[in-house]
């Protein structure tokens, strides 16, 4: 697609993607100056980052920063109307919506993989000891198999998954009200009040708990794994589907 192409090509891309680097090891920058040269592991600093709710929000951020403020754009400058006369309303929507889900899991994803990345040339990626005091289930039994590292990759994927699903969320509420501003800050506020407003629910729906890959099934790796990615893009497609309707009534100038 071509507004995928656009974002891959975009510096603002890579410049999210280094920004969620260095605030993450901003977030942890105390205790990783006292711990490097005298233990530490990187599973201890990735957890600790997953735990500072303040800098978990700043990440949304940056998932928002390469798509979510496009459609603002298009509407303003009325670049919306050549686009959709030559693909259609449903195409250019959803291509929308694809590619904001899809920049956002990258941004957050590929920046925390840097952040491991960078943490594992100076520490070990497990501790030796007393392993159970930081990693817990559904992801643990990963450690004892051949590819112990799939414990970080997937619960890094299951949280970029979240942030992706946020910066969908900033690009709907655009639809309704297209101001920049709003795109960008609106991912970060959904996901405070969201989080808040699932918490009443069944643990298996508190989107706290999933975002950081809580034990909410009790079935093991694969089946949670699944069910979190399953989730996150569920609430997104909804999301989409919000704005493909707030987009075609903006098209039939049913919106002053």
């Amino acid at each position: 697609m071509m507004s995928t192409k656009q974002v891959l090509s975009s510096p603002v891309f890579y410049l999210s993607i280094l920004a969620v680097t260095a605030l993450s090891f901003f977030s942890v920058w105390n205790d990783l100056t006292e711990t490097v040269g005298k233990g530490g592991s990187v599973v201890y600093f990735f957890e600790l980052f997953l735990g500072l709710t303040m800098f978990k929000k700043l990440t949304v951020l940056f998932a928002a920063l390469p798509y979510v403020s496009s459609f603002c754009s298009d509407w303003k400058y009325q670049y919306i109307k050549p686009v959709v006369i030559r693909t259609g309303v449903k195409r250019y929507t959803w291509s929308k919506i694809f590619t904001c889900f899809l920049s956002g899991l990258l941004t957050v994803f590929c920046g925390l993989l840097l952040f491991l990345f960078i943490l594992s040339l100076k520490m070990p990626l497990f501790p030796t000891e007393h392993i159970e005091n930081i990693v817990g289930p559904p992801y643990s039994p990963l450690i004892e198999g051949n590819f112990p590292i799939l414990y970080l990759i997937l619960k890094s994927f299951v949280f970029s998954m979240a942030a992706a699903l946020w910066a969908v969320v900033g690009l709907t509420v655009s639809a309704f009200i297209p101001s920049h501003f709003v795109a960008i800050a609106t991912p970060v506020i959904a996901s405070y009040v969201l989080e808040e407003l699932t918490s009443i629910f069944p643990k298996w729906l508190n989107l706290y708990r999933l975002t950081r890959s809580a034990d909410v099934l009790q079935q093991g790796p694969l089946v949670s794994f699944l069910y979190f990615c399953f989730i996150f893009l569920l609430f997104a497609v909804l999301a989409g589907f919000l704005f493909d309707y707030q987009v075609r009534r903006r098209i039939r100038n049913e919106v002053v």
